[in-house]
């Protein structure tokens, strides 16, 4: 029985349980950092969304969000077992200890590209296109609709909206990282030097998330939910994996799902990920900066 939005509720409740079932809420209880041993919790969560992938794959009414569930397992297989495990490799290690801060950053988030591979396995038997994915720059100056969070009300070109996020992002995210992290500012000398190291860790960061978290998932829940809920259900994943990340904490999680929800919103509005892309990678030099001012990883 579906509901006047024509949305199996069923599927609905689904999905939104499999994006809090793969989310690192049990993670907040399971280990205090969200990262390293023990990998019970996040190895458990895949489990279960796994299992629920088989089950849907067995019923008509579930198949389509088979995609998704096995999505978010990946997700969080991926980012807290895998990656992690790698990084405590023998020769990883031995590598990473004889290399200096940029490069060591760039090799950590080199590892989280294992998930996106894996994320690969989720399209066999689909025909998803590059445009389903969103892979493409997109109509950069399409019109961004307004929203009641939004302080527009008539639609706008994304070549005007996009620089005045690339503003309001960058100076809430300058405040935030500079009362949380505390940076010393006598290391200023060291950001002309770590500019390569910022731009390709930045960018490498950038697209292996948009993809992750926005790419995949949303063309996985097209036949799923309404376009508008898909976004804020991708954001508040996305935002909910800040916690221990940059930004952190319970504000980093409101920040990152506003962006994470920015960012999908363009991808839909302009079919690519042209501005969320850019954004992001915006974001991440500034994030890696302030890291690097305070020796923190």
């Amino acid at each position: 029985m579906s509901r006047p939005d024509g949305v199996d509720p069923l599927r609905r409740w689904i999905a939104w349980g499999a994006m809090l079932t793969g989310s690192v809420v049990p993670m907040m209880f399971g280990h205090p950092t969200g990262h390293g041993p023990p990998y019970s919790v996040p190895a458990t969560q895949a489990l279960v969304l796994a299992v629920a992938a088989i089950v849907a794959s067995r019923s008509r009414r579930l198949s389509p969000l088979i995609g998704f569930l096995f999505t978010v397992a990946i997700l969080r297989l991926g980012w807290s077992v895998i990656a992690p495990m790698l990084g405590e490799w023998g020769p990883v290690q031995s590598f990473v200890a004889e290399i200096s801060w940029g490069p060591k950053i760039f090799m950590s988030r080199l590892l989280n590209v294992a998930s996106a591979l894996l994320m690969l396995t989720t399209f066999i038997g689909r025909n998803f296109s590059t445009d389903d994915l969103f892979l493409r720059v997109g109509q950069l100056d399409a019109p961004a609709q307004p929203e009641p969070i939004l302080w527009f009300r008539k639609p706008i070109p994304w070549t005007r909206f996009g620089p005045q996020l690339l503003v309001i992002f960058g100076l809430g995210l300058t405040a935030f990282l500079f009362v949380s992290l505390r940076p010393n500012l006598g290391e200023l000398s060291r950001l002309r030097q770590l500019l390569p190291w910022a731009l390709a860790t930045a960018a490498l960061n950038a697209a292996n998330e948009e993809f992750q978290f926005r790419c995949v998932p949303l063309a996985h829940l097209r036949n799923v939910l309404p376009v508008r809920e898909a976004l804020w259900l991708t954001a508040i994943f996305f935002g909910s994996a800040h916690y221990f990340g940059q930004p952190s904490g319970p504000i980093g999680i409101i920040m990152a799902t506003i962006a994470g929800w920015i960012w999908a919103k363009s991808m839909v509005e302009t079919r690519g990920a042209g501005w969320a892309f850019g954004i992001h990678m915006v974001q991440d030099v500034v994030i890696f900066y302030f890291l690097a001012l305070s020796m923190k990883n």
